[in-house]
């Protein structure tokens, strides 16, 4: 479904243009196109004032951009926290595969260094490549993308810790609902009988804070359903890790299991931690799904390779690279409307790591 923003936005300033730059600079137009393409015959105090202009104006050349809106050139840039969770390395695979069967390029910006390179997705940086961004966010935050009037270039927001209500002018959002998936997630070990479950995968602040992190909507989800089915928030017990790894969470399912032996269900926050409860409850000689059901999200390629195979919910990933890709086409090519958010499907994927169906009182 796609759903417009409610939110209504200031107009903003014009951005700077090279022509602003060289009456900055006092100097041609032409001689500012030399120093944007690195012209070797432009004297160091010439090039060393353009630089300053183009930094005080705050300029971003715009050639790639410029041949894409005329056909030149389908370069799109896919910006990532990092490739090292499969679940990224897998939708970055994905949109790669659909832009080729539209022809388009994608290239890979990996923001692993930290939150000043997600900031610089959405502010610009020096020689921009293609004409669009795919933008995971994970650490910039929230609120520094709700300040935001407008993107420098036409994004599409994509993952989670995307403020829905507050789009800057010029982006869109494809989402999926994370929350009704963890209600459907828990909704599936609560009416196979399990009656104590866990949520493992808390994480400490400020991800903890951001009110459309993955980890805070994932616990709404998994609250929700256990108030749904009648059972006490208050005794579901939920795991901190420091991070959403499988060694981090082989540590916490071991002081789960020192300080409530009871749990006969875990939730995890996704399936890398999934992967390490698994090993965790083996080291303690508890049997999956006999004595504990584990049930997960990303649904990974290794998920139907574990021991038992692992119960999870499935994103539609092939339907977030399609989204994804047709809108920011459509906004490089002109589309100047106010932001939109897409809602793409998930699916529960059953398997041994749950029990079967029983027939409750």
């Amino acid at each position: 479904m796609i759903e417009g923003s409610p939110a209504k936005r200031p107009a903003s300033k014009r951005a700077p243009t090279l022509r602003d730059v060289a009456e900055h600079a006092g100097v041609s137009f032409k001689t500012v196109s030399n120093v944007i393409n690195d012209y070797e015959y432009v004297s160091e105090t010439t090039r060393a004032k353009v630089k300053r202009s183009i930094a005080e104006l705050g300029y971003i050349p715009q050639n790639a951009a410029r041949q894409l809106r005329t056909g030149a050139s389908n370069i799109f840039t896919l910006s990532f926290p990092s490739l090292a969770f499969s679940y990224f390395s897998g939708l970055a695979q994905e949109i790669v595969d659909e832009a080729a069967r539209q022809d388009l390029t994608i290239v890979l910006r990996n923001n692993s260094a930290g939150r000043e390179e997600e900031m610089k997705v959405l502010t610009g940086f020096d020689h921009r490549l293609g004409d669009g961004f795919i933008f995971n966010p994970l650490l910039v935050g929230e609120q520094f993308i709700a300040d935001l009037e407008e993107v420098r270039q036409p994004t599409v927001f994509i993952g989670e810790h995307v403020p829905t209500d507050r789009l800057p002018a010029g982006s869109d959002y494809v989402r999926i609902d994370n929350t009704r998936a963890f209600v459907e997630l828990t909704d599936h070990v609560i009416s196979r009988g399990r009656r104590r479950p866990a949520f493992l995968g808390s994480l400490p602040a400020p991800s903890a804070n951001q009110p459309h992190g993955s980890m805070r909507l994932r616990l709404d989800g998994f609250r929700t359903s256990v108030a749904t089915h009648g059972l006490s928030v208050q005794d579901a017990p939920v795991v901190a890790v420091d991070h959403w790894h499988r060694l981090d969470a082989r540590r916490a399912v071991n002081r789960l299991l020192d300080s409530d032996g009871g749990i006969d269900a875990i939730v995890c926050g996704n399936d890398e931690l999934a992967l390490g409860v698994l090993a965790g409850l083996r080291d303690r000689g508890r049997r999956v799904p006999d004595d504990v059901a584990v049930v997960s999200y990303d649904d990974i390629p290794d998920a139907q390779f574990t021991s038992p195979a692992l119960t999870s919910i499935r994103p539609d990933v092939l339907q977030i690279a399609r989204e994804s890709l047709s809108m920011l086409t459509e906004r490089v090519r002109g589309f100047d409307g106010p932001p939109r958010t897409v809602t793409v499907p998930h699916y529960l994927i059953v398997r041994e790591s749950s029990p079967p169906t029983v027939h409750l009182p």
